[in-house]
This record gives structure tokens, C-alpha cells and sequence, in this order.
């Protein structure tokens, strides 16, 4: 999708203030204009209460899940003609229903068509009276043809507000860094808060401020800094370490905010200290059977610790140059890995017909360069997932909004260590088609096995492999740059895990 056609928007503000809606009037059919023929029986009502008192004119939406839309999402995209469509490029086909309450706080919504729905009210600020989960505002329903659901209410009490300023040790202003929150059990046990309806209150302004609402009672802890928090889509390590509220990059000694119901904490300011020192790494990506470099083609860099990878210390992503170029920068002292992904053909739905070993590399007090990653032609295994013995048409949609993934196991070669005798290589996760076709490249050499994951969380178990009709046993067997075709993988769905 290409965003200089699109114009991203928060579904509130195409808000207007009008009586009562019923859902034919309002409702927008996403995927273009494929006609909808399912009966229109159904319909879903309820009260929206703050404090115990009506809320009018609070908008009320109901969202259809269906084709691979993830719940939760709060933007869409418009196109330069007005039509309304998902942010995901048309993954969803199914249709957007919204009423605002009237003067007693009542909303309906009727003529619906039967399916699964997310109904959420978008009053941000506030939180629901009782506890309901993970979304607060959000609910998550089933509707039959003819079915009636006239008890969807949502009782709801203004949430608290942090607010405060972030400053560096010159007493300057962050700009556009991002606010960290933990909330501090009774028993002290300390938990990062997930409830983020809206991350850009997460995020500093140009005076440094944050404000963070919605926020049930409760104690929590401030900071900013720090490896955590970091954007997928790219960007270099922290430059300054975590600091918590007000001044302290020991979390031990950092300050409790005591925040009441629907109260507001003030002042809850960080300042850091002086700046890391950080440093960068380059280094560039060739194949190995060629020595020419490969353009185009993602790295990630990881910070690692002991036995294991530390993903706190995250440091970014990178795309090579025309020459197979690569450089992360804001370093700081530590074991790295770089490795090869294939992010862009997952977002483009393309290939990558690549794979690679991590390449590992030590920052102490200067640059590194010349880090170099040795790629080479995967194999490649195309085929059909299916469900095994499951005839619901409905279960056996969630294929269209699944992935597959794979794991190759390959023994070592080269003087097996008695406690790591196997390589093990994976690769990003590929879309499985409407049709349950697949096609996975780039994979290395070994004994591979499939995983199945869904956006909407059914639990899809793989039951058996097959490959040209024959079981597969514990995996399927690939050779070096080998063209596999005529997989089946049989999976089922855990119902007690289905959410």
C-alpha cells in the first residue's frame, strides 16, 4: 500500500455529532465493493455510563473480525476518494458499524450481519468501573443470525493521569523520547504496564512533557532511556542510560508515584545524567559463492549476554546499500550479533531466497567495522496447509489469517560440542494463502518441522506432515538449495485455547 495515496487517521475524528445512528446507515464495508448478501439479522444494544451517569454522544463502534484483522487497531487509512479501508492494505473484508449514545447514555445497533466483533467505546481517558481484561474499553463478542444482545454496557470511571517533563543533564528538553511505566504490586513486585491504548502519550513533545492517562489507582515507577522500548522498524541503542523518576538509574532507588482514582500526578519529572558514550558497527552482506554483495536485503543487530541473546539489548535494523552495506550506530561496550531477516518480503509479501549464520562481534572502546555476513542460496518447500477432520467453515477460515513458520535442525560438522551437537535456523513468519497454499524460501539445510501461528490468537496445532502423500515422520529432509513441492501440513484447532 503505498502511504503517499493514503491518509492515516484516528477513527475519532471522522466523529460527527448526530442522534442516535442504527448500524445500516453507519456501517462500512471494507475489502472495496465486493456485495455483501449475508441476512442482516442481528443486532447488539447497551448503555454507556460514567460514574454511574449517562455518557452522551460517546461513540460506540462495533468492528467485524474476520480475514486476518487484528483487534485492537484504532487507525484506518483513507484513500484520496473517501473510501474507508484497513490499515493492513484490504486484510479484512469485513464491515465497520458505529452509533453514538443518546441523551440516557443508550446506543443500538441493528441490522448486523452474524459474525465475531470487537465492540469498543472510544473514550480514552477513561477505564472501565470493573476490571474487564486486558483492553478496558474493548469487548469481544459473537453474534447468530437473528440473534439479539441488548446488555453490551460499559460502565466506565475517569482514569488517572502522570504527567511530567523529560530533560538531559544540561537541563535541555527530550524531544520525542519514550516514557517507560511499571506498576509496583502490593507485594512490590514491579510489572511493566501493557495497556497502551495510545502509544503517543508515551512519547515526549517539544518541550520534553509526556502525559500519560487512562490509568487505573494504583503505585507505579517512571523511566525513560535506557535499550528497552525500542522501534521495531529501526533505529539505533539508547544514548543515555534508563533513568527512573526523578534522577536515579537505579531502579531501587527510584520514586513510587501513589496515583488515586481518577486522580493526577504532577511533576513527575526525569533527568538524566551525563550521555553514554556509543559507538557504531558497519560491516556488509555478501554471497558466499560469489563474493558479490547483496543489496536491499535486512539486518538486525543484537545485543548478546552470557549463553543467550538479550533482546533488551536490541539495537535496530538496517537495510543494505547498493554495495551490501550495513551500519548500526549508538553502541554501547558489549557482545553483538548481526543477523540476516527477511522483514521486508514478509511486510511486501515477496521472497527471500537467502539465509545466513549470525555475525558475531565485540564493541569495547572504538568502532568496529567490517563485519561481515556470508549468505547463501536457501532451499525452498511450497504446499497446503489443511485442517485435519474439521468440516466449521468458520475454524477453517482462520487459515487466511495465519502464518507458517518452520525450524531447521542440522548436526554439526565441525567438532560437535557434547552440549550443542545441532545447528538450529528459523526464518520469519510467511502468510498462508485463503486456500491454505504456502510458500517458504530461504530456508538452510536440515531437518525441518512447521509452526502454526494465528493473528487472532486460535491455538492451530500441526498434527502431521506430509510430503507427496507420504507421512514426513518428525520432519522433512533438505538438502542445500533443494526445490521441495507437494508438502501437506494437517493441523487442528486446540477449542479450549480458542479465543
Amino acid at each position: 500500500m503505498k502511504l503517499s495515496l493514503f491518509i492515516r487517521i484516528s477513527i475519532i475524528s471522522i466523529l460527527t455529532i448526530v442522534p442516535i445512528f442504527q448500524a445500516s446507515a453507519q456501517s462500512q464495508q471494507r475489502g472495496g465493493n465486493k456485495p455483501d448478501n449475508r441476512p442482516r439479522t442481528a443486532s447488539v444494544s447497551g448503555r454507556v455510563t460514567i460514574g454511574g451517569k449517562p455518557a452522551v454522544n460517546a461513540r460506540v463502534s462495533l468492528d467485524e473480525i474476520k480475514d486476518g484483522r487484528m483487534r485492537g487497531g484504532a487507525d484506518v487509512a483513507v484513500d484520496v476518494s473517501g473510501r474507508v479501508s484497513s490499515a493492513f492494505g484490504g486484510m479484512n473484508e469485513g464491515e465497520d458499524s458505529y452509533a453514538l449514545t443518546d441523551a440516557d447514555g443508550r446506543y443500538r445497533l441493528i441490522n448486523l450481519p452474524a459474525g465475531s466483533y470487537e465492540a469498543r467505546v472510544n473514550l480514552k481517558a477513561y477505564i472501565a468501573e470493573k476490571k474487564t481484561g486486558e483492553n478496558d474499553l474493548a469487548r469481544s463478542i459473537s453474534l447468530d443470525d437473528g440473534e439479539t444482545i441488548n446488555d453490551l454496557d460499559f460502565s466506565l470511571v475517569r482514569g488517572g493521569v502522570i504527567t511530567g517533563r523529560v530533560t538531559d543533564a544540561e537541563g535541555q528538553p527530550m524531544i520525542s523520547g519514550r516514557v517507560q511505566l511499571q506498576i509496583v504490586t502490593e507485594g512490590g513486585q514491579r510489572l511493566p504496564y501493557e495497556n497502551y491504548s495510545s502509544m503517543q502519550m508515551f512519547e515526549t513533545d517539544d518541550r520534553g512533557v509526556y502525559r500519560i492517562y487512562g490509568l487505573r489507582a494504583g503505585r507505579y515507577l517512571v523511566s525513560a532511556g535506557g535499550e528497552s522500548g525500542f522501534d521495531l522498524l529501526g533505529l539505533s541503542g539508547a544514548k543515555h542510560h534508563r533513568t527512573w523518576h526523578p534522577d536515579t538509574d537505579d531502579e531501587n532507588r527510584a520514586k513510587v508515584v501513589d496515583l488515586k482514582e481518577g486522580g493526577e500526578a504532577t511533576g513527575i519529572d526525569i533527568k538524566f545524567g551525563d550521555s553514554k558514550r556509543t559507538f557504531e558497527a558497519s560491516g556488509r552482506v555478501i554471497d558466499d559463492a560469489t563474493g558479490q554483495p547483496i543489496p536491499k536485503i535486512n539486518v538486525m543487530c543484537i545485543q548478546t549476554g552470557g549463553d543467550g541473546v538479550s533482546f533488551g539489548g536490541f539495537n535496530g535494523q538496517a537495510t543494505t546499500d547498493a554495495q551490501g552495506n550495513f551500519r548500526f550506530n549508538g553502541l554501547t561496550p558489549g557482545s553483538y550479533q548481526v543477523v540476516m531477516i527477511n522483514l521486508s518480503a514478509l511486510l511486501s509479501g515477496g521472497e527471500n531466497k537467502h539465509y545466513s549464520d549470525p555475525a558475531t562481534f565485540e564493541v569495547k572502546m572504538s568502532d568496529v567495522e567490517n563485519v561481515e555476513i556470508k549468505a547463501r542460496i536457501g532451499a525452498s518447500i511450497s504446499g497446503v496447509v489443511a485442517f485435519d477432520g474439521v468440516s466449521d467453515e468458520s475454524v477453517r477460515a482462520t487459515l487466511a489469517q495465519s502464518f507458517i513458520t518452520y525450524m531447521s535442525k542440522q548436526e554439526r560438522s565441525d567438532d560437535p560440542r557434547p552440549d550443542s551437537p545441532f545447528v538450529f535456523g528459523g526464518g520469519m513468519p510467511t502468510m498462508i494463502k485463503g486456500d491454505g497454499n504456502f510458500q517458504i524460501t530461504g530456508i538452510r539445510p536440515g531437518k525441518v518441522t512447521f509452526m502454526i501461528s494465528n493473528m487472532k490468537g486460535e491455538q492451530l496445532l500441526v498434527v502431521r506432515v506430509e510430503r507427496n502423500g507420504a507421512d514426513a515422520g518428525d520432519g522433512i529432509e533438505v538438502k542445500a538449495g533443494e526445490n521441495i513441492t507437494g508438502v501437506r501440513v494437517m493441523v487442528t484447532i486446540d477449542l479450549k485455547k480458542k479465543q
